[in-house]
């Protein structure tokens, strides 16, 4: 059991992965609840709003389009801010949207972390085909 982090940032997925292949994600302990899927074409004040509130945004690649019943075809972006989230539950959320994605698809970015227990922060690299991820500490200490 790990101590709350704050975690925040967007974390590209590269090419877009098709939203009914992250169905059964969205339902798995680590997201249901946990994770939204924007709607298609919010403006970025309208996304950062939804981010605020929701924690963790799948966010619609624009490029895809909607299917007919308006629903976005696949996902660009993650995009974090999770104030008070432990570290397992980042690497769970990390590792089952990396598997589900599959070997076709890459993250492309990092999100940022910081820690109060001693001021650390960081950078978390998004893992490839579901290992977990690196946290990579920039600043501060463990005590």
């Amino acid at each position: 059991m790990g101590y709350d982090w704050l975690v925040r940032g967007t974390i590209e997925l590269r090419p877009p992965v098709p939203l009914a292949q992250l169905t059964d994600l969205l339902d798995q302990a680590a997201f249901r609840g946990k994770c939204q899927v924007a709607p298609p074409g919010l403006d970025e004040p309208e996304l950062a709003e939804l981010v605020t509130r929701a924690r963790w945004v799948l966010v619609p690649d624009a490029a895809a389009g909607t299917d007919n019943e308006g629903r976005p075809q696949a996902i660009g972006y993650l995009r974090v801010n999770d104030p008070g989230i432990e570290s397992p539950e980042v690497d769970a959320r990390l590792e089952g949207l990396s598997a589900v994605m599959g070997a076709d698809h890459v993250f492309v970015g990092r999100l940022g972390y910081w820690g109060d227990m001693g001021g650390e922060d960081g950078e978390i690299v998004p893992p490839a085909n579901g290992e977990s991820p690196s946290w990579i500490q920039i600043g501060g200490r463990f005590w």
